[in-house]
């Protein structure tokens, strides 16, 4: 991921993937917060109030974008010192693949393969 001051780089063949307007957007977001590595930790919150979209409305873009391996998300409770679990931000991780060439398109396949198999 190059981050260019002010602007970041998505591949082209993120528009071969057919995301929704909102996930086209969460993902960008992921996209612009992300370090070198691929990873940011952007509350749900936070990334509803930049897209201008419902905390609701981005978990299910975030959930669709799992599903697809676009990203991997992790965490969200940690134990605190008494025991008890405490809430914390979602590590969010973009699939490392997503600058290859062609990976949209085994993408794609992948899941038509996979959506269409189910009854």
């Amino acid at each position: 991921m190059k981050n260019i001051k002010n602007f970041f780089t998505l591949p082209n063949e993120v528009f071969c993937l057919m995301l929704t307007p909102a996930e086209l957007s969460v993902l960008s977001y992921l996209v612009r917060c992300s370090d070198d590595t691929g990873v940011c930790f952007p509350s749900v919150h936070t990334i509803a109030t930049a897209c201008s979209m419902s905390d609701n409305t981005v978990r299910k873009s975030i959930r669709k974008l799992e599903d697809r391996e676009i990203i991997t998300k992790s965490g969200g409770f940690r134990a605190s010192k008494f025991g008890k679990a405490q809430n914390t931000s979602f590590i969010y991780e973009l699939n490392p693949n997503l600058y290859s060439e062609g990976f949209a398109r085994e993408n794609l396949v992948d899941y038509f393969t996979r959506r269409n198999a189910q009854p």
